[in-house]
C-alpha cells in the first residue's frame, strides 16, 4: 500500500483499467496487501472530483474516504494529501466531533472537499442529516470486508435505500486484501456475492492469469517455513507453586466484597469503560500464567514486572478503599511471583552474593526458556549473526498484547547477551514510527497489527503463537514484500499435522477466490435492486422522521447511553439504562405462550428520565436483537415525548432554551442579545448610558406670572444638644427665616430626611402645605430668578462657568426663594441681593472717609476678611463684643500683645493702620467649605477642631455681605436637600405605580391616611468622608477575622495532591487535658475523643465494637441526635453543671418558632404593612452613591425571592423537564443579564441614584444648564457631542449677559467652541471618551449593569417585605420576568403540583413504607410528621437507585427545596440581623445554605442511614464524612468549611452571569500538564478522577434540600417548614449570626504568608477552571478549582490552597 505511493510514481497499467471501470460502476476491488489499492481509490478521487471546488448550496460535490480504525484514518489522509490537491479533514471520534453543532460541520463541509474519517462518525454524519447522500459524487470504503452484520459500513450503504428514491446516488468504491472476515472459509462463494450486494456493485481485480503474476511482481510472494520444536517435557516445581498462589489468591478475591461498581462509558460509548474491576485482575494474572506456561521462567521474570506496574497505576486510579485494597493485595501476590522466579534464576549463578544481573547471560536465557522460545532464539542467532543490520527488518508476530512486551524484553537481553547479535539487531514493541524509520529492525507486534498498518517492505515474517484465522495467514503474509521474503511459522511436533493442515485449507481458499473472481473479470452484471432490498431486509426497519434524519436500529443503544448521560447526576450517580433479561414466565405472561422459547429485554431508564415506564422488546431468537429492539422503542418513544431532537440526538440545554426563548426572553433581541450564544458579544459594555428622568412633579414647573404658584417651605430641625460648641449652629437653625421651593405643581407628602452637619444630625423636612403666591409682573419674576442665581453662583459657588439660567421651564424648573417672618416672599431681601456684592479692599484714606462699623449692623451677618488672602473664605458673626477694643489684650497664646499689634505684626502691609482705635471686636466662626451632608463623620475632623477655635476680628477690616447669616447658613444644606428630593419624587411615584398595579391603592395605610415615615438611617453601611465632611465612595471597609488555626499533621508534607479526610482522622500529637475541647478540637486525643463522642451522643460503645447481642441497644441508639448546643465551650466534665447558652434539650423549652413576619403577610392583607417612600428610595440607591441607605440588602431579599419564584414557576409550568434543564434555564432567568432586559424595558433605570453627590463638580442646579445653542448639539448634532471635552465647556468662559441674561452663547463664541471641540481629534484628546465628565450636564447618566439588575431585586425586595409573596409574584409579571397562563394567575404559584405526583396515584402507603424502613425515626429527627409518606420516598431516593419506581428520584424535589430554604433562611436573617452589613449579610446566606453546612446538619440529624443509594463509592464518601464530622462534634468548624464540595472538582453547568474569555481549556490543560511534571497537582482528568477528591458527598446537601420541599409539598404551609427548618439549622442560625464564618477566598488573600494569585478564569464548553498560586513552606504550590462560574471556581481553588495550607502551618 503506502511504499508505492510516493509522488512521483506512475500508474501501473491494471491500477489505470481498474480507475477505468470505477468511473462507471460501483466496484470492490480487490487486490493483494501491497499491491496498490490505494492508488487505485487516489485515481478514482480525482476522476470525480470536478464538482468539488463549489459549495454543496451551488450543486458542488464531496468525496468520502470511510475507514475501519482511527490509525488507517489518518493513513489514508495522509495520502490523499500527498497525491491530490484536493482539501481532505479527519473526523474520528476523539476529536469529540460528536458533540459538533450543525453550523461546526457546515463549516467543515464547505471547507474540505475529502472527509476521511472513522466509520461510525461518518455514518451519524449522514443519519442526522448533517449532509445528504446526494452531495456525494464518490464514497471509498476502506477494509471493506468488515461490513457485514451491522457494522457501521454496512449500516452506512443500508441508508442508499432509505434516501435512495430517485436521488442520484454516489459512485461506491470498496478495497480489500482479504475478502474474508476471520476464518469464514467454509461457503466463500455466498459470503462474496453478499458482499458485491452489500457495497451494489462487484468485486473487481485484474482481467487475466497474465495480469495477476503481474499483480504478485508488485505483490507478494515469500517462502514459505514450518520450524518445529520438542514439546515440553521438564517442569519446575516453582511453576507449579506459583499455579497454586494465584488460584488461592482467585479464590481471596471472589470472596473480597468491593461493593457494586457503576458501569462506566466511554465517551463516544463505542466501549464500555471496565467495570468488572476483578475480573481484570483475573485476566492480567491469566495472561500471565499463559506466558510462563508458552515462554518459560525467564520470559514470566520479565513480564511479572509489567503486571506489577499495572496494578499501581490502577491502585492510584482506585476510587475506593475497598478497591485499593484489593489491588494492594494483587501487588504483593506479584512481589512475591517475582521473588520466587528471580530466586530460581539465581541458581545458575555459583555465588548468591552476585547480583540478579548475573542471571542474564545467554545460557541462563536458554535454560529457562521453553522449546518454543529456544528454537525461536536460535534461528535469530543463525539467520542474523554478524549481518549488515540495515538489511534486516523483520516482523515478529504474537497472539497477545502482553506477550509483546515480554518477548520485547527477553529480546533485549538475549541481544545484550550475545556477542554475534549485539550491534545487529535493535528491537521495539508495537513502535511503527520508529520501525519506519529504520530505528529498529525487529518489531514485535501483537495481531491488533493484522490490518493496514503500513510498514515497509520486510524480508523476515516470524508467527511465534500459531496463526487463528485465514485473515491473519494472508495479512501476516503479505508483510513478507521484499523479493527474498521468508515467512517462517512456529509448531511444537505434535501440532505439525494439525497446522499443516490448516496452511492447505487457507492456500485453497485462496484457490477458490481467485477462482470465483476468475469468472467475473471487469465486465459483469452488477447486483439486481431486489437483491439488494432482499440482502437489507432487517428484522427491525429503520424509522425516518419527517425532517428526513434516520434512526437506524443499530445506533439505538447507543443513543440510549448517550441521552442518559445527559441526565443531570452527581459525581456518584452514573446514570444509565438498567437493561434485563425476562426469565421464561415473565415472557409468557406479557407475550402469552408462544414467546416461551423466545427472548425478551425489558429497558427502565434513569429516574430522572421523563420516561418513567418500562419499555419491553419484541419477543426475539437471541438477546442481543432483544436488546435493540428494546432500546429502538425506547428511542422512538424518548423522540416522540420530544427528549431527541429532530436529528435524533439528545436534546440538549441549549436547545430547550432556544424553544422558550421566545416565549421567556424575546426582550433580548431588543438589545441585540441572543438568550442561547454562550458569552455577550459587548463583554466591554457593562455599564451603558440612561438619560436621567426628573420627577414629573418638577418638570415645567416654572412659575407663570399671573398663575398661583406655590411655594414650600424648607424646615430644618437641629436633633443636636446646645452647647458651646454647637451653640451658632443650634440658634441660627431655629429661627424661623427659611427658604422655600417655588414652583407651579403640587408636591406629594415626602419623608422628613436626615442631614449630619459638624455639629450632629438634622432633620429636614418639607411641608406638607404649600403658601400659595401668585406673581404680578413679569420683572418680578425675573428678579427670582436672579435671585435664584445669586445662590448658587455667589453663595454656595457651585456654578460652572459654563452654566447659564435656564428660563424654559423643562427638567427641574423651579426657583428657590427666600419667605419672611410671616412665611410671604421676602421681596426687599429678593431685590437688594440681585447680585452679591464682592469684598473690596479699601485704603486708610477711604476708610477715614466712612463712618466707623455699627455694632448692630454685624449682629448674626456673614463677614470675610479682606486683608489676608482669605476673601473666598465666609465667617459667621457669633458674637459682638461691645467690651473691647483692637487695643485688648488678646486671650491664650499671645497674652502679650493686644489683637491691634498682632494683626499690624502680619499684615501691615496690606492694612496699612486702623482707623478707628476705639471700635468694638467681633467673634467668627469660619462657615463650612461642605456641600454634601449625607453621612456623619466618624471621630472629629481637622475641620471640626478649626471650627472650635474662637477668632475675634477687627470690625473695620473685614467686608460685610449683609447677608442675613441665618438665612445663609440654612442655604449650606440645601444642593444635600434638593438632590435627596429628586430622587424621593421618584420613590414616591414608584411607590404609587406599585400599589395600583397591585391594586393595593384602596388600602387606607396606602392611599389616604398614607404618611411618609422619616428615612431610616443603615447604620450596618460602613461610610466615609474627606476631611472636610462630603462623603467619599466606599471602599469596602473589613475588620479582619480570624484566620484557620494551623492543623497538627503526622508530619509537614509538601505539596500534597488531595487532602482526603483520611489524612487527619488520628493526627492529633499530644496528649492534652480534657480542658475547652472545642477549641482544640484539632489538639486534642484521639482516645479523649472518642470519649467524648461517647459523651455527647449518648453512646457507651462504638459501632465495630458492638457483638450481636447489642444490636437491641444499638437499634435504639442509632438515630439518636447529638443534645444541646454543639457550640457552646468547655470541656466535657463541665458542661453538664454549667448552662450552656441555649437549654440542653432546646425542644422541652422552644417549643414555637417565631413566625417569619413576611409570611405572615403572605397570609393575610391584615399583616400588611405600608411600603414605605423610604424603602423605594433605598431600592433606587447604588452604593456608589455612598448615602445612608443603599439597595444591598433589600437586594439580598429580593434575590432569594426571585430564586424562589423563577424555580416555583419553572416547576410549574414545565413539570417534565429534568433538574438539570431546569437550572439551566432557572439562572437564565434570574440572571443579571435577563433583569437587566426586563428593567431596561420600563423607565425605572432613568431614576436610579448611582454616582457620588459631588455638587461641585458634577451636579447642575435648579433652572440652570448648559447654554442653549451648545445644549442643542446633542438633538441636532450627536456625533459632534461625542467630541465635547470639559475643557472644552470651560473654555466657554461665560459674560455674565450670556450665562445669566440670553441663556444662549454669543456666534462668536460658539463657532471657536464647535472647532475646539473638533480640533480635539488631532491632539492629545484623540479618542478619548469624555462622557463620564460632560454626561452630568446634559442629563444622561452611565450606570452598571450589575446596579439595574440589583435594583430590579431591590424593589421585589421592598415588595416582598411589606406585601407578602402573592403580591411578589404579581410584580414579577409587571416586570416581564415570568408571564402568567391563562387561568392561572402568578399569585398562585405556591400550589404547585409535581410531576412525581402522577406516577403513584394509585400506590398504596404498604409499597411505599416497604422502602422506608424506620421512618419514624427520620420524622422524629425532622420534627415533621408526614401525611403522604410518599414525598418524603422521592426525597430520600438517589438516581443510582433503580428498585424505586414509584416517585422517581429526588432531584425534582431537591430543585425545588433549594430555592425554598434560601428564600426562608434570607427571610430570618433579613429580619433579625439589621446591624450586619450587606456583604455580611450574603456571606452569612451562603455560610448556611451551602452544601457543605447541608451535609453537616444532615449527617447530625442522622438523615443520612435513610438514603436510598445503591453506590459503594457514595456509601463510602458518607461513611468518611460522618467519621470525621463525629470527630468535629457534628459542627460546622472551619475545618469543615474548607472541605472540597462536589461542585469544586466536578465542572458543573456554566451559569449565565458570567463574561469570560473563552479559551480552549485543552490547551490549558495540556500547558499544566506540561508545566509541572511530577504531576502531583494536575487537576485529573476524565470522570474517573472526579469522585475521589471529593470530601463532601452532594447528595447529603441534595437530600436535605430534598426533605424540605416534601415537608412544604406535604404541609402546603411555608411557616410549617420554616419551623422544622428553624429547628434544623438552629445551632449554625445563632453561632453564625454572632461570628459570620469568613469566605475562604479572603480567609486565603488575608493569610499572612500565602500571598495567592489567581489565574484568569478558562472555560471549556460549560465549565471554568482557576488555578491559584500560592506560598506554602517557601515553596510555590498550585492549585486548581472547578466550576459553573468564575467565582465558584475560584471558591474551589482558594478551598484547595487552605487545605495545603493548613496541612503546612502544623
Amino acid at each position: 500500500m503506502g511504499d508505492n505511493l510516493n509522488p512521483e510514481i506512475k500508474a501501473r497499467d491494471y491500477q489505470l483499467r481498474l480507475a477505468d471501470y470505477i468511473t462507471k460502476h460501483n466496484g470492490i476491488i480487490y487486490l493483494p496487501t501491497g499491491s496498490g489499492k490505494t492508488y487505485v481509490a487516489i485515481l478514482a478521487l480525482k476522476r470525480f472530483s470536478q464538482d468539488m471546488d463549489k459549495t454543496i448550496e451551488n450543486g458542488g460535490k464531496r468525496a468520502v474516504f470511510m475507514c475501519n480504525t482511527v490509525e488507517l484514518a489518518r493513513q489514508q489522509l495522509v495520502a490523499v494529501r500527498k497525491h491530490t490537491n484536493l482539501k481532505a479533514g479527519l473526523y474520528v471520534g476523539e476529536q469529540g466531533v460528536d458533540e459538533w453543532t450543525r453550523g461546526q460541520w457546515t463549516d467543515e463541509i464547505r471547507d474540505n472537499q475529502v472527509l476521511v474519517g472513522t466509520a461510525q462518525v461518518i455514518l451519524d454524519l449522514f443519519t442526522q442529516r448533517h449532509m445528504k447522500l446526494s452531495s456525494l459524487s464518490i464514497v471509498i470504503i476502506d477494509e471493506c470486508h468488515h461490513g457485514t452484520g451491522h457494522h457501521p459500513f454496512h449500516e452506512f450503504m443500508r441508508l442508499f435505500l432509505c434516501f435512495g428514491g430517485g436521488m442520484e446516488l454516489p459512485r461506491v468504491v470498496g478495497l480489500t486484501g482479504v475478502l474474508i472476515k476471520g476464518n469464514e472459509i467454509k461457503q466463500v462463494a455466498k459470503k462474496l456475492q453478499e458482499l458485491e450486494t452489500t457495497y451494489r456493485g462487484n468485486i473487481i481485480t485484474v482481467a487475466d492469469t497474465k495480469e495477476m503474476e503481474n499483480v504478485m511482481l508488485y505483490s507478494t510472494k515469500p517462502k514459505e517455513y514450518l520450524l518445529t520444536y520438542p514439546d515440553q517435557v521438564q517442569t519446575f516445581a516453582v511453576i507449579q507453586s506459583i499455579g497454586s498462589q494465584i488460584a488461592k489468591f482467585f479464590a481471596a478475591l471472589d470472596l473480597m466484597d468491593i461493593g457494586i461498581q457503576p458501569v462506566r462509558r466511554s465517551k463516544s460509548l463505542q466501549y464500555q469503560r471496565d467495570p468488572q474491576k476483578k475480573g481484570t485482575v483475573k485476566q492480567l494474572f491469566n495472561d500471565f500464567q499463559y506466558q510462563l506456561q508458552e515462554y518459560g521462567i525467564y520470559a514470566a521474570s520479565i513480564a511479572i514486572v509489567s503486571l506489577t506496574v499495572e496494578f499501581e497505576v490502577k491502585r492510584r486510579q482506585a476510587e475506593t478503599l475497598s478497591l485499593k485494597l484489593m489491588h494492594r493485595t494483587a501487588i504483593s501476590l506479584c512481589e512475591n511471583i517475582r521473588h520466587m522466579l528471580v530466586h530460581k534464576l539465581r541458581d545458575m549463578v555459583d555465588d548468591d552474593e552476585e547480583l540478579d544481573d548475573k542471571a542474564n547471560t545467554e545460557e541462563t536465557i536458554m535454560n529457562f526458556s521453553t522449546p518454543k522460545v529456544q528454537t525461536f532464539l536460535q534461528y535469530l542467532k543463525r539467520s542474523f549473526a554478524h549481518k549488515d543490520p540495515k538489511d534486516i527488518c523483520c516482523l515478529v508476530f504474537v497472539e497477545r498484547r502482553y506477550t509483546c512486551k515480554c518477548i520485547y524484553g527477553l529480546l533485549l537481553n538475549f541481544i545484550e547477551a550475545t556477542p554475534e547479535l549485539r550491534n545487529v539487531l535493535t528491537p521495539q514493541f508495537m513502535a511503527i514510527e520508529q520501525f519506519r524509520a529504520g530505528e529498529a529492525n525487529v518489531m514485535v507486534c501483537s495481531s491488533v497489527l493484522e490490518e493496514g498498518f503500513d510498514v515497509q517492505a520486510c524480508n523476515e515474517v516470524l508467527i511465534l503463537d500459531p496463526l487463528k484465522t485465514f485473515n491473519m495467514y494472508v495479512q501476516t503474509k503479505g508483510r513478507a514484500r521484499s523479493k527474498e521474503a521468508r515467512f517462517v511459522m512456529f509448531s511444537s511436533h505434535l501440532d505439525k499435522p494439525k497446522i499443516s493442515q490448516q496452511i492447505v485449507q487457507y492456500r485453497e481458499a485462496h484457490e477458490e477466490i481467485a477462482k470465483y473472481l476468475k469468472d467475473r473479470v471487469l465486465d459483469r452484471t452488477e447486483p439486481e435492486i431486489y437483491q439488494i432490498r432482499q440482502h437489507f431486509q432487517d428484522i427491525i426497519p429503520e424509522f425516518v422522521n419527517e425532517h428526513g434524519a434516520v434512526l437506524l436500529a443499530s445506533n439505538a443503544l447507543i443513543l440510549l447511553h448517550r441521552y442518559c448521560q445527559t441526565m443531570p447526576s452527581d459525581a456518584f450517580g452514573f446514570v444509565i439504562p438498567w437493561i434485563n433479561l425476562l426469565d421464561e414466565n415473565e415472557c409468557k405472561r406479557l407475550f402469552g405462550d408462544s414467546a416461551k422459547t423466545k427472548k425478551v429485554i425489558s429497558i427502565s431508564l434513569p429516574l430522572n428520565s421523563r420516561l418513567r415506564d418500562t419499555i419491553y422488546s419484541e419477543p426475539m431468537d437471541c438477546v442481543k436483537s432483544a436488546k435493540v429492539s428494546a432500546a429502538f422503542k425506547t428511542c422512538k418513544l424518548l423522540y416522540s415525548l420530544g427528549e431527541l431532537n429532530e436529528r435524533f440526538l439528545p436534546v440538549t440545554v441549549k436547545e430547550r432554551v432556544a424553544a422558550i426563548a421566545d416565549l421567556h426572553f424575546e426582550h433580548w433581541k431588543k438589545y441585540g442579545d441572543d438568550v442561547t450564544a454562550a458569552v455577550r458579544k459587548d463583554v466591554e459594555s457593562k455599564v451603558r448610558t440612561y438619560r436621567t428622568d426628573c420627577p414629573a412633579e418638577f418638570f415645567d414647573a416654572r412659575p407663570r406670572v399671573g398663575e398661583v404658584c406655590y411655594v414650600y417651605e424648607i424646615i430644618l430641625e437641629p436633633q443636636f444638644e446646645r452647647c458651646d460648641y454647637t451653640e451658632h449652629m443650634y440658634t441660627n437653625l431655629k429661627t424661623s427665616r427659611n427658604y422655600a421651593l417655588m414652583l407651579r405643581k403640587k408636591l406629594p407628602l415626602l419623608a422628613e430626611m436626615p442631614l449630619f452637619s459638624n455639629q450632629g444630625k438634622l432633620h429636614v423636612k418639607v411641608a406638607e402645605e404649600p403658601i400659595e403666591v401668585v406673581i404680578q409682573d413679569a420683572q418680578q419674576l425675573e428678579q427670582l430668578h436672579q435671585f435664584h442665581a445669586m445662590v448658587f453662583r455667589d453663595l454656595l459657588k457651585i456654578w460652572q462657568p459654563f452654566f447659564v439660567l435656564d428660563r424654559r421651564s423643562k427638567e427641574n424648573s423651579y426657583l428657590v426663594v427666600p419667605l419672611d417672618q410671616r412665611k410671604g416672599i421676602d421681596w426687599p431681601l429678593v431685590t437688594k441681593f440681585q447680585r452679591l456684592p464682592k469684598a473690596e479692599k479699601s485704603s486708610v484714606l477711604q476708610r477715614k472717609q466712612q463712618p466707623p462699623p455699627r455694632p448692630e449692623d454685624f449682629e448674626g451677618s456673614i463677614v470675610t476678611q479682606w486683608y489676608a488672602n482669605y476673601e473666598e473664605k465666609r465667617m459667621l458673626v457669633t458674637k459682638v463684643h461691645r467690651e473691647l477694643t483692637p487695643f485688648s489684650l488678646m486671650e491664650k497664646n499671645h497674652q502679650d500683645k493686644s489683637y491691634y499689634e498682632f494683626t499690624m505684626s502680619k499684615y501691615s502691609n496690606h492694612i496699612g493702620d486702623v482707623v478707628h482705635r476705639d471700635q468694638f471686636l467681633i467673634e467668627v466662626r469660619e462657615l463650612t467649605e461642605q456641600l454634601n451632608f449625607y453621612v456623619q463623620q466618624r471621630g472629629k475632623s481637622s475641620a471640626q477642631s478649626k471650627a472650635r477655635a474662637k477668632v475675634v476680628l477687627i470690625p473695620e477690616l473685614c467686608h460685610n455681605f449683609q447677608f442675613p447669616g441665618d438665612l445663609w447658613l440654612k442655604l449650606i444644606f440645601l444642593p444635600s436637600i434638593l438632590r435627596r428630593l429628586h430622587f424621593l419624587l421618584h420613590a414616591e411615584s414608584l411607590r404609587k405605580r406599585f400599589n395600583i398595579f397591585l391594586g393595593l391603592q384602596q388600602l387606607p395605610l396606602n392611599g389616604a391616611n398614607y404618611r411618609p415615615k422619616p428615612l431610616e438611617i443603615d447604620w450596618s453601611l460602613k461610610r466615609n468622608v474627606d476631611t472636610v465632611g462630603n462623603a467619599v465612595a466606599t471602599e469596602d471597609v473589613e475588620e479582619p477575622r480570624s484566620l484557620l488555626e494551623p492543623m497538627p499533621t503526622k508530619s509537614t508534607e509538601t505539596a500534597v495532591a488531595n487532602l482526603h479526610i483520611a489524612d487527619f482522622e488520628n493526627s492529633w500529637q499530644q496528649y492534652m487535658e480534657p480542658v475547652d475541647l472545642s477549641r482544640k478540637i484539632m489538639g486534642a486525643y484521639a482516645v479523649e475523643l472518642d470519649y467524648y463522642y461517647k459523651f455527647t451522643m449518648g453512646q457507651v460503645a462504638r459501632l465495630d465494637k458492638i457483638e450481636f447481642e447489642d444490636k437491641e441497644y444499638w437499634a435504639e441508639n442509632q438515630f439518636n441526635m447529638p443534645k444541646g448546643n454543639i457550640y457552646s465551650s468547655g470541656s466535657p466534665a463541665k458542661i453538664s453543671s454549667l448552662p450552656a447558652l441555649m437549654p440542653a434539650n432546646p425542644s422541652s423549652v422552644r417549643l414555637t418558632v417565631d413566625p417569619l413576619p413576611i409570611l405572615q403577610r403572605t397570609i393575610s392583607n391584615a399583616c400588611i404593612t405600608p411600603a414605605e417612600q423610604g424603602e423605594f428610595l433605598a431600592a433606587i440607591t447604588a452604593s456608589g452613591s455612598a448615602d445612608v441607605y443603599d439597595m444591598e440588602r433589600l437586594e439580598m431579599l429580593g434575590d432569594s425571592f426571585l430564586k424562589l419564584s423563577a424555580t416555583l414557576y419553572l416547576a410549574n409550568k414545565y413539570p417534565d423537564w429534568n433538574e438539570g434543564t431546569l437550572t439551566q434555564v432557572k439562572s437564565k432567568l434570574v440572571s443579571n443579564r435577563n433583569l437587566l432586559y426586563c428593567l431596561s424595558d420600563t423607565d425605572i433605570p432613568r431614576k436610579i441614584s448611582s454616582v457620588l453627590f459631588t455638587p461641585r463638580y458634577t451636579w447642575v442646579p435648579p433652572s440652570v444648564s448648559l447654554p442653549h445653542n451648545v445644549l442643542a448639539l446633542w438633538q441636532e448634532k450627536p456625533e459632534l457631542a461625542q467630541l465635547v471635552g470639559p475643557h472644552n465647556l470651560r473654555d466657554l468662559a461665560l459674560s455674565d449677559e450670556e450665562s445669566l441674561t440670553r441663556s444662549n452663547c454669543s456666534e462668536l463664541n460658539f463657532r471657536s467652541f464647535v472647532e475646539g471641540c473638533q480640533s480635539n481629534v488631532y491632539t492629545h484628546h484623540a479618542g478619548a471618551d469624555f462622557s463620564a465628565e460632560v454626561n452630568f450636564c446634559v442629563g444622561l447618566a452611565k450606570i452598571a449593569d450589575k446596579v439595574v439588575a440589583d435594583t430590579l431585586e431591590a424593589l421585589l425586595g421592598v415588595i416582598v417585605k411589606n406585601y407578602g409573596l402573592q403580591h411578589a409574584f404579581r410584580m414579577l409579571e409587571y416586570f416581564g420576568i415570568c408571564k402568567a397562563d391563562i387561568g392561572k394567575p402568578l399569585s398562585q404559584l405556591l400550589d404547585l403540583s409535581l410531576g412525581g405526583a402522577k406516577m403513584r396515584a394509585n400506590v398504596s402507603t404498604s409499597e411505599i413504607d416497604g422502602f422506608i424502613i424506620n421512618h419514624r425515626h427520620l420524622e422524629q429527627n425532622l420534627g415533621y410528621t408526614f401525611k403522604d409518606r410518599g414525598y418524603l420516598l422521592q426525597a430520600l431516593t438517589h438516581p443510582s437507585y433503580p428498585t424505586n419506581r414509584i416517585t422517581g428520584c429526588y432531584q425534582e424535589l431537591e430543585f425545588i427545596g433549594d430555592a425554598i430554604l434560601d428564600f426562608l433562611i434570607s427571610a430570618y436573617i433579613f429580619e433579625n440581623n439589621s446591624k450586619m452589613n450587606p456583604g455580611a449579610l450574603t456571606d452569612l446566606r451562603s455560610a448556611l445554605v451551602n452544601n457543605t453546612t447541608l451535609a453537616c446538619i444532615c449527617v447530625r440529624h442522622r438523615l443520612h442511614f435513610f438514603i436510598l443509594a445503591e453506590n459503594s463509592l457514595l456509601s463510602e464518601s458518607i461513611a468518611k464524612f460522618v467519621q470525621f464530622q463525629e470527630g468535629q462534634r457534628h459542627r460546622v468548624t472551619n475545618h469543615v468549611r474548607i472541605l472540597l464540595e462536589e461542585a469544586d472538582t466536578q465542572p458543573t453547568a456554566l451559569d449565565m452571569d458570567d463574561e469570560l474569555e473563552m479559551c480552549e481549556l485543552k490547551e490549558a490543560l495540556n500547558a499544566i500538564a506540561k508545566d509541572e511534571k511530577k504531576g502531583d497537582d494536575v487537576p485529573p482528568k476524565g470522570d474517573f478522577n472526579m469522585s475521589t477528591n471529593v470530601d463532601v458527598p452532594k447528595a447529603l446537601g441534595d437530600v436535605l434540600e430534598a426533605l424540605i420541599a416534601a415537608i412544604y409539598l406535604d404541609c402546603r404551609d411555608l411557616q410549617r417548614t420554616w419551623e422544622v427548618i428553624f429547628k434544623l439549622f438552629e445551632p449554625e442560625l445563632f453561632e453564625f449570626s454572632r461570628n459570620v464564618p469568613i469566605n475562604p477566598i479572603r480567609q486565603l488573600t488575608e493569610h499572612k504568608l500565602a500571598n495567592p494569585v489567581f489565574s484568569s478564569p478558562i472555560v471549556d464548553q460549560d465549565k471554568v477552571m482557576v488555578s491559584c498560586q500560592f506560598t506554602c513552606m517557601e515553596k510555590t504550590i498550585k492549585v486548581y478549582g472547578f466550576g459553573s462560574n468564575k467565582n465558584q471556581a475560584k471558591l474551589a481553588a482558594a478551598k484547595h490552597a487552605l487545605q495545603k495550607l493548613s496541612k503546612c502551618d502544623a
